[in-house]
């Protein structure tokens, strides 16, 4: 369950359920001490809590003890998210942004009559979305209830909570007509982009349906003339325009080529991280701040990455830029981040977070963004270089040494092709190799073997892993965390 979600929930004890759920199901293993400490709440409450979690989840988890811990394991995963679903049956503020969505607002005296609350109660619950909102720089009014301010804040809004938020029983879907109207009306020229996207395809409905209902009631975009004049040239908005005769036949909305480039907008600002030629045909069409690049080869040097694969990456950072500026120009809150990733950043990447906040400061009239949201551009950035510098990381030469029974062998070596063979350089010694000099030279970054001996016999300095006879899952993790960390230090290598 999101955070943002969690804000939204009236009943105290079913926040306080999910957050606990939030942390047992990533972290799988914990204790009553641990989660006590860190929600602040009392271990006897806890202990009644998981005893009502495991009754309420028998059927879909495990809840195991042994030596003061708990272990939590989902047994069946779709039961499992129904009925978590159903801890929210009776949260009225879920049900409540879904009327604010299809445009039904009642007074704090009719839906106080309908939910069988006082006034006060009911004006109590709704303070707690009030609260939430103002986050998005939105307001909640009670004559009627109703979601004031910004229109590209309110569909951010509503695209963050039934989106990004975790699927719950008052979630809003786009129809299946829409996926049907698309394929009809498209089909024969999907896949032919030039600008291309890193959209997810539900992302995109999501999109386009909050924009049909948002029209349908009146509330309509206004975009920058510098930005509509852009997108009205290109093919890629001429094809998605071609809906809006569909689109009208079907829901009896006529969007506006303005609409429609509110939503073009919102699905070319997410990017991809693979195509090169897209990213520099985005940036070369889009841009009308030339600093930005130089921004980018800034941002590169001072992380002390080499001029070659500066080159990999130039195309892909000027794009974060330029999308970070597209929607500071469109609306600043379309650079906020969930809470979520800015805590996930704040906890794994604390040094380069430091880093990128100390970067953008430094050139924030460069790159003249609204600096109320400069903490989540600084998180984004994090998190973005941290993706890109290992997608991009050179390829690493891993030596395996096995020993063991002929299949087992042939098995891992079938294993490390699968997993590694894609991007790295897999290497298995030769009789005449297997000395001291071979296996600490330059020429292997990481040594890998399933036999102890060959680790207490030669005095290795290159870093390595040593697996059981037959790996499990466990050991191809700790493989994949040691190549990461080897991406890790080089960088830091880099900057010292």
């Amino acid at each position: 369950m999101r955070e943002l979600q969690l804000k939204f929930i009236c009943n105290a004890v079913t926040a306080r359920w999910l957050r606990v759920l939030n942390i047992i199901e990533r972290e799988q293993t914990f204790t009553i001490t641990n989660i006590s400490e860190r929600l602040e709440v009392s271990q006897r409450t806890l202990i009644a809590d998981i005893g009502y979690l495991k009754k309420h989840f028998e059927y879909s988890a495990r809840f195991t003890y042994q030596n003061n811990r708990y272990t939590f394991e989902e047994t069946d995963r779709l039961l499992y998210q129904e009925q978590k679903q159903a801890l929210l049956s009776e949260e009225i503020l879920f049900e409540i942004m879904g009327n604010i969505f299809y445009g039904e607002h009642e007074t704090i005296a009719a839906l106080a009559e309908y939910y069988n609350y006082s006034e006060n109660t009911l004006r109590r619950f709704l303070s707690l979305a009030q609260k939430a909102l103002r986050d998005y720089e939105l307001t909640l009014t009670f004559t009627p209830v109703m979601i004031i301010g910004n229109e590209e804040s309110i569909r951010k809004f509503f695209f963050d909570f039934y989106y990004e938020g975790a699927p719950t029983s008052h979630t809003l879907h786009p129809p299946k007509e829409l996926h049907e109207l698309l394929i009809e009306e498209l089909s024969e020229h999907l896949g032919e982009y030039e600008i291309g996207t890193g959209c997810t395809v539900t992302a995109f409905y999501y999109l386009l349906y909050i924009t049909i209902e948002r029209s349908r009631q009146g509330f309509l975009i206004t975009l920058p003339e510098t930005l509509t004049s852009i997108a009205y040239q290109e093919q890629d908005f001429r094809l998605l325009f071609t809906l809006q005769e569909p689109i009208e036949k079907r829901y009896g909305v006529r969007l506006s080529k303005e609409e429609f480039c509110w939503v073009y907008y919102q699905v070319i600002i997410r990017r991809t991280l693979h195509n090169t030629k897209q990213e520099q045909t985005f940036y070369q069409r889009f841009n009308h701040w030339p600093q930005l690049s130089t921004v980018t080869t800034t941002f590169l040097t001072s992380r002390s990455i080499d001029k070659e694969q500066q080159k990999q990456l130039i195309p892909f950072f000027n794009s974060f830029f330029l999308t970070r500026k597209i929607n500071d120009q469109i609306s600043p809150v379309l650079n906020k981040l969930m809470e979520e990733e800015k805590e996930s950043v704040l906890v794994h990447y604390p040094n380069e977070l430091k880093q990128c906040r100390q970067f953008l400061e430094d050139h924030r009239k460069t790159l003249g963004l609204t600096p109320s949201y400069s903490e989540d551009i600084a998180n984004s950035l994090t998190l973005y270089s941290h993706i890109l510098f290992r997608y991009y990381a050179p390829a690493r030469t891993i030596c395996f040494l096995l020993e063991g029974d002929y299949f087992i062998t042939q098995y891992i070596r079938a294993q490390a092709q699968q997993l590694l063979g894609y991007h790295h350089h897999i290497r298995y010694l030769k009789i005449r190799e297997l000395n001291e000099e071979q296996l600490n030279g330059n020429q292997i970054d990481l040594l890998v073997t399933n036999y102890s001996p060959y680790v207490s016999e030669y005095r290795l300095t290159t870093d390595y892993v040593l697996m059981k006879q037959v790996p499990d899952r466990l050991d191809w993790i700790r493989v994949l965390d040691k190549l990461n960390s080897l991406v890790t230090h080089s960088l830091q290598g880099q900057r010292s």
